[in-house]
């Protein structure tokens, strides 16, 4: 929902000269199956493709509200399988050549080739349990953990959290 609310509302309400960085971390959450897959794919996506991972991360949340890649639906899938729908998604804005690096990092032709996303997974991880992020969403403005924000928060809830700037804002 968060992600959601913050590319459809929030930034084009800043619009494009706003003084606001925002950036997206993903947070793995092992205990979900399919959740392993979905990240190497984006994150795959990001050392390929910069240019297309945000469109990319919004159709994996797409698919995800439309019960794709829920535990329910993904508990009898192989990975191959998640990694092949998961390909599916891949913006019409990625040229082929990358799209056929892509599917080479989730899907190496040498079956004995070790996939190269697993290091990524490990840095992402890393990056978080050093921070002590365990739920998602979590925020951080300005370095500092932001408990106040929710998921449900509306476009105008984030732009009145925004007009303080983070300025003593963080516990609500």
């Amino acid at each position: 929902k968060m992600f959601t609310t913050l590319r459809e509302g929030v930034f084009p309400a800043l619009g494009s000269d706003s003084d606001f960085d925002f950036v997206l971390h993903q947070v793995v959450q092992p205990w979900h199956s399919q959740c392993v897959p979905c990240h190497e794919a984006a994150l795959a996506v990001q050392r390929v493709a910069p240019q297309s991972y945000v469109e990319y991360v919004a159709n994996i949340f797409r698919a995800y509200t439309a019960q794709q890649f829920t535990d329910q639906v993904t508990l009898n899938k192989t990975r191959k399988q998640l990694y092949q729908e998961l390909l599916e998604l891949l913006p019409e804005s990625i040229s082929e050549p990358d799209s056929a690096a892509i599917q080479e990092l989730l899907l190496p032709e040498n079956e004995r080739a070790s996939r190269s996303m697993v290091q990524d997974i490990k840095w992402t991880c890393k990056y978080h349990r050093t921070r002590g992020v365990h739920v998602t969403p979590t925020v951080f403005v300005n370095g500092m953990e932001a408990g106040a924000i929710s998921s449900g928060w509306t476009a105008e809830q984030w732009l009145d959290f925004l007009k303080q700037k983070g300025q003593d804002n963080f516990t609500g």
